[in-house]
């Protein structure tokens, strides 16, 4: 039986990610008419963005708050979770981790691979737990 979306993946459309990428980027709350000032290069309907807030909200990826008529959204999770979640899904997608791993690792600047080197050293390995 199939995972559902959520386990496996991110499951958001780009509207979806560019309204995260405002919240994020605003680092406090924000009510529906400033993410849609915030949008670059976008001219969605105010109704859209509430309806996407709403969905990301639905989805765990937000939380709101009311205040009087206007209600503020925030984001649950940060943009390092999102990428990881994203990674894991194209990890999944492929058919091949091994392979797809390994051709990650071969796009990695020499201080990424510093770095990944160095969060491998402190996991533990199954047969060390």
């Amino acid at each position: 039986m199939a995972k559902p979306m959520e386990e496996t993946g991110p499951g958001l459309g780009p509207l979806e990610a560019a309204v995260l990428d405002v919240l994020w980027d605003a680092g406090e709350e924000v009510s529906v008419r400033r993410v849609v000032d915030a949008l670059p290069g976008r001219t969605p309907a105010y109704t859209t963005i509430s309806t996407v807030l709403e969905n990301l909200r639905r989805k765990g990826w937000v939380d709101r708050r009311r205040t009087g008529r206007v209600w503020f959204y925030r984001p649950l999770r940060d943009r390092a979770s999102y990428a990881a979640r994203r990674m894991h899904g194209a990890l999944t997608d492929s058919g091949d981790s091994r392979a797809a791993l390994l051709r990650f690792v071969d796009e990695m600047s020499p201080e990424e691979v510093d770095v990944l080197r160095s969060l491998l050293a402190d996991v533990p390995r199954e047969a060390d737990s």
